[in-house]
């Protein structure tokens, strides 16, 4: 602080001032006074006092007025100190100077009524005590000298005089401390205006509760009940916190005056919740918010209990994130809710809107940022009262709402016995008649099914045939009397070479249908009434609901002949494919179409079978570098594809490419097959037997040599990773 300066034909320079304080003993005085005047009816303190934190606790004043500590107090920057939640105690000092020929008598308001000790020492110029008193939520409302929710203080100054007032402030709740300076007769009128204001704010809430109530009484919609829960409670709770519960309810209880309020804040947010809950119908508009409202009406009333064993510091500091947290998911469920159609929530969403608003406004006020005034001193009362009124026209509204419903439904309910009515004799004819087509469609679905060419079936869940139609008996020379029971992979052709990659696929196809239960179309190879000779059809398979029980029905269809083969002269075509062996089997169908124009169908078979041999290699043991033994374990451990799957996503592998040239035309066949691999040692590998290649005659290894004694030429590249096949026509 500032010392004093005198002015006249010079000025005495501060340093000397500073000498005679300190030779006299005293301390410094710690800014300048704060000068009253007579015409000053308030004066707001907060940001013209100084603040000392005592964070021991154990500070006097005898100690806080030495040189020690006085020059440690700090001016206060804010209309309202806001120190948060600690377990300090806060000094405050400040001086006032009378200005006037008259001694002068004011009020000295600490307007925070949630502190527990506010200790008030008033000290004359020569630093002498001249009056002590104390008070707060630790000692019984009666020994306050001014009976007032707030904490006030008589001061009275002699003209010209400056005195010193210190106040010790310890509490459990924040340490906000607004002080204000009143002329005795502002004061009093303060309180009239503020009687009057919370005559009118409680007035309103007793008669909602009355009114609700009433209602609730009336119709039985318990979402009145709530709402009078809801607001009984947090009126109960506001008392509170504006003091007036301590003043005129529980006056002489300390421990309960002191507790209340995180218990009544649990409560009503227990009830606020279910009100919200029951009256938003959040199950059915915003079920995710439905169980996060659940969660905080449960944190309430567990709050509510805990309240009264648990420290105070940590449910407050519960109390003051808990109302917010709720206000948020209530603002967003009616935001939902409104979204989905449900009218109710307009008022809903308005009423909350506005106390959010108002609690915004409070705390803005309490943090500097605004100016103090009636709105921003009281905006979370004024917001609670607007979403009480809101909140009760929201619940008529949905009386009105529900009403209107009800009629439209008897409307609609009457229209439709008037139609049904009208109907009767014609659905009698209909029913008739129906009757008579449905045994025609029986029998004209009958001799479709029976009639068709493709094989029409269907299976257990386990795969195996319930029924069929005759179509079977031509195709697989099966009795379709006797087909129950039999499973379909036993239908599966299987080469004794290559242990039919096909079967590996179908099977592939037939987990994916299992498991996801849609629809799959894919290609498989079937015996056939020929040895040796597979025959490939095209099939369908969906799940279907039969009388409660799930079953699948299947399709087999052949693959229809290309009409244009007449006319294919030659062709010459070049591909690039990932490593998917889907990929390699459809590609393999795609580059021998043509090949049954210059050659017989065992031999195309026989090419067909090479060339997907050669390109799974070049995508298996190529691009995905997996190796003959991590290939025969993956098969035995039944895990092939899950290894496939995860070289396809490995970062070196998962680019690669395989490249496919070929050429058709009546003289050769040539295919020219590329990977991107590391090649192998092919010399050796083409010099060795097939039988020591593979000596466990395992279903995989031996393409190679299947390729060498169905093409004409195979030659690979230095490297191994690119191979040239070649047949002559004969």
């Amino acid at each position: 602080m500032k010392a004093p300066v005198y002015r006249g034909s010079g000025y005495i320079p501060v340093f000397i001032i500073t000498v005679c304080f300190l030779l006299t003993g005293l301390p410094l005085p710690a800014s300048e006074p704060v000068t009253i005047n007579p015409h000053d009816m308030r004066l707001l303190l907060g940001d013209r006092c100084e603040t000392l934190e005592d964070k021991t606790g154990k500070l006097t004043l005898d100690r806080v007025i030495t040189d020690e500590f006085s020059s440690q107090f700090r001016p206060s920057s804010h209309v309202v100190p806001n120190y948060g939640f600690t377990k300090s105690a806060y000094w405050v000092r400040c001086s006032l100077k009378n200005n006037s020929t008259k001694t002068t008598s004011r009020m000295l308001e600490v307007a925070f009524p949630l502190l527990d000790r506010v200790e008030f020492y008033l000290l004359d110029s020569g630093m002498g005590l001249v009056a002590y008193e104390s008070a707060g939520r630790d000692y019984p409302f009666s020994k306050r000298e001014v009976s007032h929710r707030n904490f006030v203080f008589q001061v009275s100054i002699p003209p010209g005089e400056v005195v010193y007032c210190y106040i010790r402030i310890l509490t459990d709740d924040g340490m906000i401390f607004p002080i204000n300076l009143w002329a005795d007769f502002a004061f009093i009128k303060k309180v009239q205006l503020e009687n009057l204001f919370f005559g009118i704010y409680y007035g309103i809430i007793l008669v909602m509760i009355f009114y609700n109530l009433f209602i609730f009484l009336s119709i039985g919609d318990r979402n009145y009940l709530f709402y009078v829960l809801f607001i009984f409670f947090f009126g109960l709770f506001q008392m509170s916190m504006n003091g007036l519960s301590v003043q005129y309810f529980w006056p002489e209880s300390t421990w309960w005056g002191k507790h209340a309020n995180p218990v009544l804040i649990a409560l009503s947010c227990f009830w606020a919740g279910i009100f919200s809950l029951k009256f938003l119908q959040m199950e059915k508009y915003t079920k995710r918010l439905n169980r996060t409202m659940q969660g905080l009406i449960a944190a309430g009333l567990l709050l509510a209990v805990i309240s009264f064993k648990a420290d105070y510091l940590y449910t407050v500091a519960a109390g003051q994130v808990l109302p917010v947290a709720m206000i948020v998911i209530a603002i967003s469920a009616a935001i939902f809710s409104l979204k989905q159609g449900n009218r109710s929530a307009r008022f809903y969403l308005i009423a909350w809107t506005v106390f959010f608003a108002g609690i915004i406004l409070s705390a803005l006020r309490v943090a500097g940022t605004i100016p103090h005034n009636l709105l921003t001193e009281y905006g979370m009362q004024i917001g609670s009262e607007i979403q009480m009124v809101m909140l009760s026209l929201a619940l008529a509204d949905r009386i009105n709402i529900i009403e209107m419903e009800n009629n439209m439904i008897q409307k609609h309910a009457l229209a439709v016995e008037q139609e049904k009515v009208e109907n009767l004799n014609r659905a009698k004819h209909e029913v008739e008649d129906a009757h008579a087509m449905l045994s025609l469609s029986e029998e004209k679905y009958r001799l479709i099914i029976e009639g068709s060419s493709d094989i029409i079936f269907t299976l257990d869940q386990d795969l195996n045939f319930i029924t069929a139609n005759n179509a079977i008996a031509q195709e697989f020379k099966l009795d379709p009397e006797k087909i129950a029971g039999l499973n379909f992979m036993e239908l599966l052709y299987t080469h004794e070479i290559e242990q039919s990659m096909f079967e590996l696929l179908a099977q592939e196809k037939l987990d994916e249908f299992m498991t996801s239960r849609k629809p799959v179309h894919f290609r498989a190879q079937f015996v056939s009434g020929i040895k040796n000779e597979p025959k490939e059809m095209q099939v369908h398979l969906e799940y279907i609901d039969i009388k409660g029980k799930n079953e699948i029905l299947g399709k087999m269809s052949n693959i229809a002949e290309d009409s244009l083969l007449n006319y294919f002269v030659s062709e010459q075509q070049k591909y690039e494919i990932g490593n998917y062996l889907i990929t390699a089997d459809e590609i393999t169908r795609r580059i021998t179409r043509n090949l049954k124009k210059y050659l017989l169908q065992s031999d195309s078979r026989l090419i067909q079978l090479a060339l997907r041999e050669v390109i799974i290699n070049a995508i298996e043991h190529g691009n995905l570098n997996i190796s003959f033994e991590e290939k025969s374990a993956a098969i035995i451990e039944e895990r092939y594809f899950a290894l496939i799957h995860e070289r396809q996503k490995a970062p070196e592998s998962r680019d690669k490419r395989v490249t496919i040239e070929y050429s058709i035309n009546s003289e050769k066949i040539t295919y020219i097959i590329s990977d991107e691999g590391e090649g192998f040692e092919h010399n050796e590998y083409l010099q060795t037997a097939a039988s020591s290649v593979n000596s466990d005659l395992m279903p995989h290894g031996r393409g190679l040599f299947m390729t060498r004694n169905i093409f004409d030429e195979v030659t690979f590249n230095d490297k191994g990773n690119t191979v040239i096949l070649i047949k002559y026509i004969i």
